[in-house]
């Protein structure tokens, strides 16, 4: 069994060379799921970060 690491919203930010804005966008589109760790407060695993970041290859290929 594959161990993630959880992500915050300003990693995947860094990560991507976006704004926050653009990762909460996201967010709210549901393009890049999050999972809750309390009431208020979500991360998002790294294996979903992987497989977004994936998608995002995968369409840009399709629009060349």
């Amino acid at each position: 069994m594959a161990v993630y690491d959880l992500l915050t919203m300003q990693e995947v930010a860094k990560k991507l060379g976006v704004s926050l804005k653009t990762v909460y966008r996201w967010i709210d589109s549901g393009e890049l799921p999050v999972s809750y760790v309390g009431k208020r407060t979500y991360r998002i695993f790294e294996r979903d970060f992987i497989e977004f970041v994936y998608s995002k290859q995968k369409q840009g290929e399709k629009n060349k």
